[in-house]
């Protein structure tokens, strides 16, 4: 698997999730590549950065997706920071403290 820096728009799925997302970078964070926002891993804040997944499968029937995040994401690129934070990869991933785990399925750059 191509390891990959993460930009807006990039798309992201939720194993409990019915639907996939995009990232949101409302801001920049003085990087842009291919015209967008480079994301860090401080870009994890529900219903800013990640948005719905449309319906949460943690019970049933499946309730509206509303992303509970509490951490970072994990795996940002040890060696390339913007504004102290590390950049977003196409391998890292974030627990959502509804249970499942959020993955980018896509970077948004042209792979």
């Amino acid at each position: 698997m191509a390891i990959y820096k993460v930009k807006e728009g990039a798309t992201l799925s939720c194993t409990l999730g019915t639907a996939t997302s995009e990232l949101k970078v409302p801001q920049s964070h003085g990087a842009r590549m291919q015209g967008k926002n480079q994301a860090t891993i401080a870009d994890h804040v529900g219903n800013v950065n990640i948005m719905s997944f449309s319906m949460c499968t943690r019970v049933y029937p499946p309730v509206a997706c509303t992303p509970s995040i509490a951490l970072k994401w994990i795996n940002g690129k040890k060696d390339f920071k913007i504004r102290d934070e590390l950049a977003l990869l196409n391998i890292c991933i974030v627990p959502c403290m509804h249970g499942g785990i959020i993955k980018i399925q896509q970077s948004g750059q042209s792979e």
